[in-house]
């Protein structure tokens, strides 16, 4: 089932758009990523325990990790919180990211 994503803008795309080093592109590939993997395929997510943030709640782990050769070459491993209590709405709510830096 395809979902809309609601994506809090303070925590989530504020936060994005503003962390040093990461390029416009990787941003864009970033969201690009978001909208067509977790939108497309949230039910894979969604049915995995592991994923869960913790037993029986409403939020799981969704990850992603980026290179950015546009930026300053980073690997980032984004680590997004994501709610499922409005995916019988079909809406799942991308609350708030998590960025590890690598080499």
């Amino acid at each position: 089932m395809p979902y809309s994503l609601d994506i809090h803008r303070e925590r989530v795309t504020n936060h994005i758009r503003d962390y040093p080093g990461l390029s416009r592109h990787g941003r864009v590939k970033l969201f690009a990523n978001l909208h067509s993997d977790l939108r497309m395929r949230g039910d894979f997510y969604r049915q995995d325990p592991e994923r869960r943030v913790a037993p029986g709640t409403d939020y799981f782990w969704y990850q992603f990790l980026l290179r950015d050769d546009d930026g300053d070459g980073r690997i980032r491993h984004f680590s997004f919180v994501v709610g499922d209590g409005f995916a019988q709405y079909g809406i799942l709510s991308v609350e708030l990211v998590f960025i590890d830096e690598g080499a």
